[in-house]
């Protein structure tokens, strides 16, 4: 019998992948201004630290498709 794959979230999330000069530029380009921007400079930057952890820890950050200026999941992996 074969083995179950186990999930890789670093794997799924690659579908969503965008391209930004660097994480600022990711959380700046899109973030929804409501849910981002709107919220003032304190709320910007634990949101811009929070994704800061999740690159160093997981290998890539996302925002999900309520907080996207697209719509949808956009992930980024930095430079890969």
């Amino acid at each position: 019998m074969k083995e179950k794959e186990q999930f890789d979230p670093f794997k799924a999330f690659l579908k969503y992948a965008v391209k930004a000069d660097n994480l600022q530029d990711f959380c700046d380009r899109y973030h929804r201004h409501g849910a981002y921007h709107d919220r003032g400079e304190e709320y910007m930057k634990a949101d811009y630290e929070d994704h800061k952890r999740e690159l160093e820890r997981d290998g890539f950050t996302f925002i999900p498709q309520g907080s996207s200026t697209t719509g949808y999941i956009v992930s980024y992996y930095g430079k890969i």
